[in-house]
């Protein structure tokens, strides 16, 4: 099995899960695989740029992406927002339902294989497969729940327990992300997450 072989079957398998227990119809699903296409990015390629607009969406078959935006207030500094692991469908959302220029980056953190599935494919598959809707509208709710518990847990838990909720909660991300990503990504400098890491191994 090719590699885009092995990543159309494991987006489909994932959005047979998602839907179940509506199962999408042969006809539906085969018009959409062959619409969507499959790309190998490199440590450090992207796969959408803030600036352009969101046409897709990504289903992540291996690897491991980040999004992140650039603060204008700190002279363009990376902000990163999220990781985005094996199994995950992701866009930038503003920018896909609106279809205006967006904001934030994804960038491949390893070698990474994605499935795109363009705008006109999906809300072709809704129209014609109540399964294939169902598996859109459970992606968008999820990752406005995403968002919103990560919003509450930047504004309610002290930085120790930042980490400590994100390392227990997503164990294998933690472990593949460099540390100043993780800093980013938890609103820290480097140097506070470092004090915080020495302070649990002390104990």
């Amino acid at each position: 099995m090719t590699e885009k072989e092995a990543a159309l079957a494991a987006f489909s398998e994932r959005l047979c899960k998602a839907a179940d227990p509506l199962v999408p119809g042969e006809r539906p699903m085969a018009r959409l695989l062959q619409q969507v296409r499959h790309r190998s990015l490199k440590k450090g390629e992207h796969a959408l740029r803030a600036g352009t607009v969101a046409n897709d969406v990504f289903f992540v078959h291996r690897g491991l992406l980040r999004y992140y935006f650039n603060d204008p207030g700190e002279g363009g500094a990376e902000r990163t927002g999220q990781f985005f692991d094996e199994g995950i469908v992701v866009t930038d959302a503003e920018s896909f339902l609106t279809k205006t220029p967006g904001e934030q980056n994804f960038q491949a953190l390893e070698p990474t294989s994605i499935v795109i599935i363009p705008r006109a494919a999906l809300y072709d598959g809704y129209d014609n497969d109540h399964a294939i809707e169902r598996f859109g509208r459970l992606m968008l709710e999820q990752g406005l729940i995403g968002s919103q518990r990560r919003a509450s847990r930047l504004l309610t838990l002290q930085p120790e327990e930042r980490y400590r909720t994100f390392v227990q909660s997503r164990p294998e991300v933690a472990r593949r992300v460099p540390q100043y990503l993780i800093a980013s990504y938890l609103g820290l400098t480097p140097e506070s997450l470092s004090r915080i890491r020495r302070r649990i191994v002390r104990g």
